[in-house]
């Protein structure tokens, strides 16, 4: 059998989180994984997939066919591509199991090989139902514009089909050959964190570019941005046409049934695929011992400056928690860190809305003292408030961040309370300043007063409390512990995608139920202003009862 076959198999096999096969565990977890793809995954698409109908609609009204597809696919390669560096540079270099893996007798390139492909299937498989939804969008579009037969020609559909699995390629082609390069110029230097901030650099790169396309247009918005895709004008979009080139390829062949394009897009497919076996077989080795000298530069301990004093057992599990979120990579970047997009996103939605007439007209109506405005906004806080809480999987990787030696919570000298005190506490102390960074900027474009700011805070909070002991509980459960890199670990637990499809349902179902109170029991607004932070301490207290219980016997049976 091929070796670069047999190695993607095994990492496949060896990299993916067991689930519980037969009792009430699977029971539970099989209906999670469906609420999980009903309330997550099949809105994400549906979302994309009418985006993709409304942008290609509109371009061939302008007599430009394409432009809106490929302006999609480009954002969502620029975003592969950001996301990805991090996990390319883990897996390929700094894993845990490369002093094991490069004893074996295999090449270095066929190594490598094995290592991106598995990465490229284990990092696209959200990319792959992404793009089935635009295609979707775009064929829909294109029947209703040019009828049947023209749309769905032969050639179109197999460049669809094959493009969903392909687009994806070429952003991580990108992240691994930047990967070896930077490894082999940067041999010298002493901190692996240099090679991390390559993914930050890319961020702004495209971000940059991105801003940079609205120059000539007075204000960043959609119609100016759809607007400079029609006339074809667009900066961002010409960059991107020469970065990612293979898009340009696949989007002519499907809308123009053209087998040249296609044929052309699968040979640049394959010669970027045959970049890396090329170039990995050049510095792929070298690069190996680069990384194996870079994790033994220790720094030296200073006995003095440590504090080997013996101190309360909560406070030094909780500084132990702490540490780890903050000074592993994986988890500052998407623990920790991935909090601040709320504040930052609300005031950028709020900075770029503020032309919006129907915006305009809606904190109008709210400044005014709408009812049904100042109800929609305290639904919009306790739903953000829940799936911002979940987002940043403090909870749901509480105990797979433990790994292989998760079973040290049974024999270190802490109880099995204070542990979960902690990790509990940690999550809550880390996400609370967000969230309530984020309820002041909103205070400050909706102009509320201090008292419904601290309203806000409140049930914020109580949000926040119920997410972190459902997350603790799904992840003492079953905690994926067998993985080779700290990304790996949130990558692959799905306890985080199911612990964000229960807020999700949860939220829908609390925010469902007042508005239909309000709007056909009659219930006044000032007694849902009251009856609601009530009814989320009810269920939080009922979690925590519960869940408290529940999370120590797992706790007890875990290996």
């Amino acid at each position: 059998m091929n070796p670069v076959k047999r190695l993607t198999g095994i990492y496949r096999k060896n990299f993916e989180m067991p689930m519980p096969e037969e009792g009430v565990k699977m029971s539970i977890y099989t209906s999670l994984g469906i609420i999980a793809v009903v309330c997550i995954m099949l809105p994400c698409c549906f979302v994309m997939g009418y985006l993709s109908y409304v942008m290609t609609l509109a371009m061939m009204v302008e007599g430009n066919r394409i432009n809106g597809l490929i302006s999609e696919m480009h954002i969502l390669s620029a975003f592969a591509m950001v996301l990805g560096m991090p996990v390319v540079f883990n897996v390929i270099f700094f894993s845990s199991d490369r002093e094991h893996m490069v004893t074996l007798p295999i090449k270095s390139h066929q190594l490598l090989a094995a290592k991106f492909f598995h990465t490229f299937f284990a990092e696209s498989v959200m990319e792959f139902l992404i793009f089935i939804s635009i295609f979707i969008g775009f064929f829909i579009a294109a029947v209703s514009s040019y009828g049947l037969w023209p749309a769905l020609h032969p050639v179109s559909i197999i460049a669809a089909v094959t493009g969903i699995v392909l687009t994806p390629l070429l952003p991580l082609v990108y992240c691994c050959i930047i990967s070896l390069i930077l490894m082999a110029v940067l041999k010298n230097v002493r901190s692996i964190k240099t090679f991390y901030r390559s993914s930050t650099v890319l961020m702004f790169i495209f971000i940059g570019l991105f801003i940079y396309s609205f120059k000539d247009m007075g204000t960043i918005s959609f119609d100016n941005y759809m607007d400079s895709l029609a006339a074809d004008n667009n900066f961002f979009l010409r960059v991107c046409n020469i970065l990612f080139f293979t898009t340009p390829q696949l989007c002519k062949a499907m809308a123009w049934q053209s087998l040249p394009q296609l044929l052309l897009y699968y040979l640049s497919n394959a010669a970027a695929t045959a970049s890396i076996l090329l170039l990995g077989a050049w510095l792929y080795q070298p690069g190996l011992y680069t990384a194996a000298a870079l994790g033994s530069r220790k720094k030296k301990a200073d006995r003095n400056s440590l504090n080997l004093a013996p101190s309360n057992l909560f406070f030094s599990y909780f500084m132990k928690e702490l540490r780890v979120l903050t000074r592993t990579r994986a988890y500052a970047s998407n623990c920790v860190y991935i909090n601040i997009i709320w504040p930052v996103g609300i005031a950028i939605f709020f900075f770029i809305t503020k032309d919006n007439e129907s915006i305009v007209q809606f904190l109008q109506y709210y400044r005014d003292g709408y009812e049904r405005a100042v109800l929609i906004v305290l639904l919009a806080v306790i739903f953000m408030s829940f799936v911002a809480s979940a987002m940043n999987s403090l909870s749901s990787t509480a105990f797979t961040r433990e790994g292989a030696h998760v079973d040290i919570i049974k024999y270190i000298p802490v109880d099995y309370k204070t542990q979960m005190h902690v990790k509990a506490a940690v999550a809550i102390l880390i996400t609370a300043p967000f969230l309530l960074l984020s309820v002041a900027v909103a205070a400050f474009f909706l102009d509320f007063s201090l008292l419904t700011a601290l309203y806000y805070c409140l049930i914020t909070m109580e949000a926040l409390v119920f997410c972190v002991i459902i997350g603790l509980a799904l992840d003492s459960a079953s905690p994926y512990t067998l993985w080779s890199d700290e990304y790996s670990a949130l990558r692959g637990n799905l306890n985080s995608f199911f612990n964000m499809a229960v807020m999700i349902v949860l939220s829908l179902l609390i925010c469902g139920l007042f508005f239909l109170l309000y709007e056909l029991a009659h219930l006044p607004l000032k007694a849902v202003y009251i009856s609601l932070p009530v009814f989320l301490g009810i269920i939080n207290a009922a979690a925590i009862v519960y869940g408290r219980r529940r999370i120590i016997a797992n706790m007890k049976e875990l290996y």
